[in-house]
């Protein structure tokens, strides 16, 4: 995984680098996102296993695993992402290196999942700018 991370860091080096105040702002409220994540992302998987009395009508809204379908592969993989931001959340607070690492786990997660279904411009789009967002405020994690 770090040769991994090695590599996408000087990859997303070579791009254009957002300007500190933006930076700033989206290391800000990082958590908060994270947070809304899992609020959002949690009725969709409580939907996913069957529990879908509680969460059917706010899964449709919940983001991209609202409409992932059912299946034992989209349980799995929703329930990987909402458990990585749910542990991300405390180091995103402190700015602790372990909250970058575990939303970083999460955007390969995503986009592994959507290599997986074909979906190319989910992957291209969806985990290149996570990534692209995320290589971009590392230095301020610690």
């Amino acid at each position: 995984m770090k040769e991994l991370e090695k590599m996408l860091s000087g990859l997303f080096a070579k791009m254009p680098s957002l300007p500190v105040n933006i930076k700033q702002v989206i290391v800000k409220i990082a958590p908060y996102l994270a947070i809304i994540g899992v609020i959002l992302s949690l009725p969709a998987v409580l939907a996913l296993i069957g529990l879908g009395a509680i969460g059917s009508s706010i899964s449709a809204a919940s983001g991209a695993w609202g409409y992932a379908g059912s299946g034992t592969l989209a349980v799995a993989f929703a329930t990987i992402s909402v458990a990585l931001m749910a542990l991300a959340i405390k180091g995103l607070f402190a700015r602790a290196l372990s909250g970058w690492q575990f939303m970083y786990y999460n955007a390969l997660v995503g986009g592994v999942y959507s290599l997986i279904r074909v979906d190319i411009m989910s992957f291209i789009i969806g985990t290149g700018v996570s990534l692209y967002i995320l290589f971009q405020v590392r230095s301020y994690y610690r």
